[in-house]
């Protein structure tokens, strides 16, 4: 471990998985003002060597010379009767591209407004990268981005609205991103909103790819550059989807490829005026119903037993519901670890069997002494166990007397509130990939207790949305969507039991706890998935005072040092452009001037 913290490079990172209590234990508080002030005084220094044109043209310049292949990237902007101001800076942002492989396709879908026609005329008879083609009719969206398609030569072809702008090293970014794995089919980045006034504001921070996420919430958006043959194979856009064609376009696009690479950088610009979707989600209708009926035709072309609707509150998110008719029917085997809460475990098993409606359950009870009372129940089945045996051991022996096809591990501190739970859980284990399913943890006063584990922050491994209002939207859809995480707690995980025992289940030399994420990275490992799942729903009643008197500070070590590789370069489904303090979303620069301005003097 120490040689860990020996090669963990202590000035560029300050330790990113010790929290500020623990750096203090080590050193002396002088040594961290002076650690913190290098650190400043090392941003600062990168960021004064790029504050002019002229110096970011020469590191552009320099970047160049060091990319291996340049391939021609084509962007399409389809447009229709743009104001001329936008439509200038739209422009203007490609031709002052640092990277000058592109070409720009503008299709005019029947604006029929002459000072616009001259305009796009003026800039293909200045600029040769310039194509133009006007349209006689009108037919929408998706179909002028198709005479656009259809007049690509590039490699690559990227998707630019008519009044957004790209940043001036955007396309250099994408290639350095294709010059470097040149099997990429797909490349996004983040993006944020473009006021009337030009102000910056509203960044998305996106994860990775993550294909569970991808069927509630419209996350890819721009910038978004396909590899042209497989936008070809897609088949384009789908007038039928006018409105979320870019959402429904690269959900068949996922479906012929899965090498997609996200750029964890603003490259794109996405103006918020009356009418677009940027300026608010109930800017044009009919679109929950769309996104539902997109999600549902690439669920059935999956072969997946599911579909899509609009969430009910939140109507923009889809949601998977079960398909028409059918029903979960494989069999989940509960284990409940009793321990030390015989009480607790007994409210638990209570509410499992009182208030699940899910028909093929039977439970696993591992605990010592007399059983737990409701064990006279049918359904359940007492383990008799060492009474000090750990949560790891208990749950793999209660695992090992299983008859389901699917696990579901429960903590005696979570009561069951909703019927369906269980059918919300298997829905998502159902999807292509996903090993293990985790559902909404909620504490009595209606707040999240977790959402799914992020890894890699100054904790090895924290809780997401904690805090945050179990009924709001969370950060751009991720509280009521489905979506992709790096790992679930085994207070309550559902997993199949193939996968829980081709791993060998929970490593047993962990003594309290962080064998839930190890098992998650493991399965990880392998190519499998873990999923958020917030259709189910489960009140957790450990109190914080509990949570930290459980903490272990070897099972952290065993954990970080089992891991370290992975921890280091961060959760791919938390933004690295997100404060690493804690999993709320709070992007790291708003973090960091708070903090400067509420630290004690000497600390800022």
């Amino acid at each position: 471990m120490l040689r860990r913290i020996r090669e963990s490079s202590l000035l560029a990172r300050l330790l990113p998985f010790t929290d500020l209590r623990v750096l203090r234990s080590i050193l002396p508080t002088p040594v961290i003002a002076v650690l913190r002030r290098i650190r400043e005084l090392g941003r600062s220094t990168r960021q004064l060597h790029l504050k002019t044109p002229a110096a970011r043209r020469q590191a552009a310049e320099q970047e160049l010379q060091a990319l291996r292949v340049r391939p021609l990237i084509s962007l399409v902007m389809p447009t229709y009767k743009t104001e001329l101001r936008y439509l200038r800076e739209a422009v203007n942002s490609v031709i002052a591209q640092h990277y000058p492989e592109w070409e720009l396709i503008l299709v005019d879908d029947g604006s029929d407004q002459p000072e616009l026609l001259r305009e796009f005329a003026a800039y293909a008879a200045a600029e040769p990268r310039v194509k133009f083609k006007a349209l006689a009719e009108n037919g929408g969206i998706s179909a002028a981005s198709n005479e656009g398609l259809a007049l690509c030569a590039g490699e690559f072809v990227g998707f630019l609205d008519h009044d957004d702008t790209l940043t001036r090293d955007a396309l250099l970014r994408v290639a350095q991103t294709l010059s470097a794995d040149p099997e990429l089919d797909v490349v996004y980045s983040d993006s944020d909103k473009l006021t009337i006034k030009n102000i910056t504001a509203d960044p998305f921070l996106k994860p990775d790819w993550s294909p569970v996420y991808a069927l509630g919430a419209m996350y890819i958006g721009h910038l978004l550059v396909v590899r042209r043959a497989v936008a070809e194979a897609a088949g384009g856009f789908d007038p039928t989807y006018d409105t979320i064609q870019d959402f429904e376009f690269m959900l068949r696009v996922s479906e012929r490829t899965d090498r997609i690479h996200h750029i964890p950088q603003i490259l794109y610009h996405w103006r918020a005026i009356p009418g677009s979707i940027a300026a608010g989600t109930d800017q044009k209708s009919g679109v929950p119903e769309l996104q539902a009926k997109a999600v549902s035709a690439h669920l059935e072309r999956l072969s997946v037993d599911a579909r899509a609707v609009p969430h009910a509150s939140i109507p923009h998110r889809a949601v998977l519901a079960a398909a028409n008719g059918s029903a979960a029917s494989a069999k989940v085997s509960a284990v409940i670890a009793v321990g030390r809460r015989r009480g607790a475990s007994e409210r638990l098993l209570r509410s499992l069997l009182e208030r699940s409606s899910y028909s093929h359950l039977e439970a696993i009870v591992v605990g010592s002494g007399e059983p737990l009372a409701g064990c006279e129940d049918a359904r359940v089945q007492w383990v008799e166990a060492d009474s000090a045996l750990r949560r790891g051991p208990a749950n793999n022996l209660g695992a090992s007397r299983a008859g389901g096809e699917q696990l579901l591990f429960l903590d005696p501190e979570c009561e069951v509130i909703e019927t369906d739970w269980i059918e919300a859980l298997m829905l998502h284990a159902g999807l292509p990939g996903v090993a293990a399913v985790g559902p909404m943890l909620v504490r009595p006063g209606g707040k999240v207790e977790q959402a799914g584990f992020a890894v890699g922050l100054r904790d090895p491994a924290a809780p997401m949305l904690a805090g945050f209002s179990a009924d709001g939207d969370g950060y751009y859809g991720s509280m009521p969507c489905a979506r992709d995480v790096s790992a679930l707690s085994a207070e309550c995980m559902l997993v199949a039991k193939a996968a829980f025992d081709g791993e060998g289940g929970f490593d047993e030399h962990y003594d309290s706890q962080y064998e839930d994420f190890d098992l998650c990275l493991r399965l990880g490992s392998r190519g499998l998935r873990c999923a958020y799942a917030p259709g189910a729903r489960l009140l957790s009643h450990r109190s914080e005072a509990a949570r930290r008197a459980a903490n272990d500070i070897v099972d952290r070590a065993l954990f970080v040092d089992n891991w370290y590789d992975l921890l280091s370069r961060g959760d791919p489904y938390f933004n690295p452009g997100f404060a690493r303090q804690q999993a709320d979303y709070v992007p790291a620069g708003w973090r960091e001037r708070v903090y400067r301005a509420t630290a004690p003097l000497g600390m800022r």
